[in-house]
């Protein structure tokens, strides 16, 4: 499913009436319709919400969109719906249309600021708000008196549905913006970038798409640059052939642990090897190799002398590159000036790979760096503020045009991490895995992801590939682990991937 941001979800109304010939108010209607039906069957089984319930309104089309909700409430027979207007839409406008039949109908309609007293005493009995104030055409912070309604809405008891996007967030959307915090967002037609910005995610509550009201020609088009990501990526995983020996499923190269952090390394190196790649072999610190190799088991650990890497072509007792299908550099692996010496020799050898932690702050100072394609980087968004030179409020902010920019300076694929996760192709494209897990945000649950992707590179997919289904095995492991165990270790996400990671043909 594509996700447009507000310049694009605004062309596909205009080509939805210009293109296939559907009248504005037909569109109104379908929308209003369809949210109404969705909110009935996942809120309330198909039925009437018996508890009272506000409708918000402002003069655009989300208010429109909330009229329309209203009007059918009505006709199903609730008796305890009223609206709140938040201005007052002109009479032959959409919204001024959807108005007089509300008030037709004998819809109980008030007037904010003039009727504060009486919106707060009907916000403060509603078991439901609907929230149509105010759209993607919202450009900065909601301004009064949009935003002191949105402090009443917020401070009401009842739950609070969204229709299209909570009002107040936008693709301009800030910290400190006032903005309605909604338990469920019905958004129309196609997701909304800005819902998922990481700072706006949490006011958004689930997130449902409203089917049936666009042409899929528009809302599916190709040039739609953003996708979510689904269970499409397990597309990439073709089935083994049933004579495959752990030669042909490919051989990873981990560099990994330092004094203190060999955790990461263990975590990284041991997700990989259930990640469906043959032999996985871990590279660590001789000094650190005694007192680590009893933990490792099915990974192969070898002592290595971190040494400036100055031999060519890496013809050193331990490493011989040619045996190895990519590599894994960088958790928990150390920022010393070996290193990086190291790092840029290992970008020299033209395997495909996976920078993680550390390996991504040390080609933060490597300026002018070009990865070919081959790599994919596993940021959180603190690493990604450093690869990238900004503040780490701006990429929490706005990540996805410094993103896509890093993505192709570097050429290579990046995935920031976040309760939202974003995948940045060179090419221009980017998925969003819309995640939400605190039980994810655990220490060595990135370890864990790196180590995924490293092992489905190394068993053969394209970097693109291995970081859209990394991202997404990464994610289903974390439900289940959640579902399963409550609050878990990062450790306990590993039996989850061997489940995960089967051949279709076997799932």
């Amino acid at each position: 499913m594509k996700a447009v941001d507000s310049a694009r979800a605004a062309r596909i109304d205009r080509l939805a009436q210009e293109r296939f010939h559907i009248p504005p108010i037909v569109l109104m209607e379908d929308a209003g319709l369809a949210a109404w039906r969705l909110a009935c069957d996942r809120l309330w089984e198909g039925r009437l919400p018996r508890e009272p319930i506000v409708f918000l309104a402002g003069r655009g089309n989300n208010g429109g969109d909330a009229l329309v909700m209203a009007r059918q409430c009505r006709l199903e027979g609730h008796r305890q719906a009223a609206v709140v207007l938040a201005g007052e839409p002109a009479p032959a406008s959409l919204a001024g249309r959807h108005l007089a039949i509300c008030e037709a109908l004998g819809l109980e309609v008030l007037r904010f600021p003039e009727a504060a007293h009486r919106v707060g005493e009907r916000l403060a009995h509603a078991g439901w708000v609907v929230d149509g104030l105010a759209g993607t055409g919202l450009a900065g912070a909601a301004r009064p008196p949009l935003d002191s309604l949105i402090g009443l809405v917020n401070a009401a008891p009842g739950r609070t549905l969204a229709v299209d996007i909570p009002s107040g967030v936008g693709d301009a959307f800030r910290e400190g913006f006032p903005a309605v915090e909604a338990e469920l967002t019905l958004t129309i037609g196609i997701p909304k970038l800005c819902l998922y910005l990481p700072l706006a995610r949490r006011l958004c509550g689930e997130i449902l798409v409203v089917p049936g009201v666009f042409p899929r020609e528009l809302t599916e088009a190709e040039d739609i640059p953003g996708e979510m990501l689904d269970d499409g990526a397990w597309q990439a995983l073709r089935p083994l052939p049933r004579d495959a020996h752990k030669g042909r499923r490919g051989h990873l190269a981990v560099f990994a642990g330092s004094e203190g952090t060999t955790g990461a390394a263990w975590l990284a190196a041991t997700a990989a090897a259930r990640s469906r790649v043959g032999l996985t072999t871990l590279f660590l610190d001789r000094a650190l190799y005694a007192a680590a190799v009893r933990r490792f088991q099915s990974v192969m650990v070898r002592p290595w002398d971190s040494v400036p890497a100055s031999m060519p072509g890496f013809a050193r007792p331990g490493f011989d590159a040619r045996r190895f299908t990519a590599l894994l550099v960088g958790p928990g692996w150390g920022l010393s000036g070996e290193r990086a010496i190291w790092l840029a020799r290992l970008l020299e050898l033209g395997l495909p790979g996976v920078l993680d932690a550390d390996g991504i702050t040390l080609l933060a100072g490597q300026p002018g760096a070009r990865l070919g394609g081959r790599w994919v980087l596993t940021p959180h968004p603190g690493e990604f503020a450093r690869l990238a030179g900004v503040e780490v409020a701006a990429v929490l902010a706005d990540p996805l045009p410094q993103l896509l920019e890093m993505s192709a300076k570097l050429e290579a694929v990046i995935v920031l991490k976040g309760h939202c996760s974003f995948v940045a192709s060179p090419e221009g494209r980017y998925w969003i895995l819309d995640g939400c897990n605190p039980a994810l945000a655990t220490g060595g649950s990135g370890d864990v992801l790196a180590g995924i992707i490293g092992g489905l590179a190394a068993g053969g997919l394209a970097p693109l590939a291995a970081a859209r289904l990394g991202v997404l095995l990464h994610a289903r492991a974390g439900e289940q682990a959640y579902r399963e165990r409550g609050y878990f270790l990062a450790e306990d996400l590993l039996p989850y991937l061997s489940l995960l990671v089967k051949d279709r043909r076997d799932a």
